[in-house]
């Protein structure tokens, strides 16, 4: 099976006519336009050559989400750019949104798009620097969407601010505007503290500076951003992250520590398990690192999941075991995750009957795990 072909197929069918990118289908787990999952599909569609398609994304969340009004780009709409709002200030989608602008305009091209983008772009830069405190960005939540783990000062948010701020430096270079060399040098401080605060002696960074210890996928976000290139670092983050996150009963990377600051089932929906965004993730580094073996494993989960669900991947695949434990304690039995569970009786069926295993896979199709699929064949 093609995965590019099937991935570019499951990424245009979750544009709506208006731009919006959903998560999965609209009769399934995440039928909102989440941005943060949104931005990286742009980045899939730029590298397919649809970067029309990501152009009018941008022009959705300019034109209907109101952004000059709450100065602050929420975790969710709906299908007609309203906010559907359940947790405020996830701060890296302020930046996200400036880079997934940036991306677009670098494969793009289109001189008029940035010049149309650039109100964006300064509210966006203007959301970033408000929460700015010592040095470095504030905030109350982040890619995870939890509190007990991000709110402070936290690394993806962090990291995605300085990616923001030197994507959006050159931009307001190409437009000629003053904006140019202020935005360069905080994108400059930002990396230095990041790298001063959240790196430890021994080359590994934290997850958040209020937790001595404590294994999160996010300790990847330097590396993922290009704010660091050292191997030698790549490789002792990668090594801790597999001997703490790896889900070996399924074959991947959880995304944080199980039970570890988080005490409630509810942020491991579906059972937590084998994320798919995050092994390819570990498949991307690794290639990088010339690591065949755990390269290897990594890419078995892709392969055995789109094996047995038609070329579809999802969010993530735990055990039916796992998964019971979740649905048993679930506190948010709400009418998307009843359809989330619908999909993923069918799913464990499927897994069952081609790979003889007991699994669950839940949100089926992820345009974001389709997303990095692509990226990883395109950017290592």
């Amino acid at each position: 099976m093609d995965l590019v072909k099937k991935s570019k197929k499951v990424l245009k069918k979750l544009q709506l006519k208006n731009g919006g990118i959903t998560a999965t289908p609209m009769k399934q787990a995440y039928p909102y336009i989440y941005p943060r999952d949104a931005v990286f599909v742009t980045k899939a569609y730029n590298r397919l050559g649809m970067h029309k398609n990501s152009e009018k994304f941008y022009y959705f969340i300019k034109n209907n989400t109101r952004i000059e009004y709450f100065r602050e780009i929420f975790h969710r709409y709906n299908e007609t750019g309203n906010p559907c709002v359940t947790r405020k200030h996830e701060h890296d989608n302020n930046g996200l949104i400036i880079h997934g602008i940036h991306d677009t305009y670098r494969h793009g091209k289109s001189k008029n798009f940035i010049i149309d983008m650039w109100p964006l772009i300064k509210i966006c830069i203007n959301a970033i620097l408000k929460n700015k405190r010592n040095n470095l960005i504030r905030t109350e939540r982040s890619i995870h969407e939890f509190f007990r783990l991000e709110d402070g000062f936290e690394i993806w948010v962090n990291c995605v601010s300085c990616r923001a701020l030197y994507d959006a430096s050159e931009i307001a270079k190409e437009l000629n505007c003053k904006e140019h060399k202020i935005w360069f040098k905080e994108a400059e401080k930002l990396k230095k503290n990041i790298k001063k605060r959240f790196m430890k002696k021994n080359g590994l960074f934290k997850k958040n500076l209020k937790f001595k210890d404590s294994p999160d996928i996010t300790q990847l976000s330097p590396f993922y951003f290009n704010l660091v290139d050292s191997k030698k670092f790549l490789k002792k983050n990668m090594d801790y992250l597999k001997n703490n996150l790896w889900y070996s009963e399924v074959g991947g990377f959880r995304r944080f520590k199980r039970f570890d600051k988080v005490k409630d089932w509810h942020w491991y929906t579906g059972g937590s398990g084998a994320w798919i965004v995050f092994t390819l993730w570990g498949a991307r580094f690794y290639k990088i690192l010339k690591d065949k073996k755990n390269l290897k494993q990594c890419l078995n989960l892709i392969e055995k999941t789109v094996g047995a669900l038609n070329g579809m991947l999802p969010e993530h695949v735990s055990t039916r075991h796992e998964y019971d434990l979740w649905k048993k304690n679930e506190i948010e039995l709400n009418h998307r995750v009843l359809n989330g569970m619908k999909i993923a009786r069918k799913t464990n069926q499927m897994l069952k009957k081609k790979t003889g295993e007991d699994l669950i896979a839940w949100a089926t199709p992820l345009g974001w795990a389709h997303a990095e699929y692509i990226l990883f064949k395109n950017e290592v």
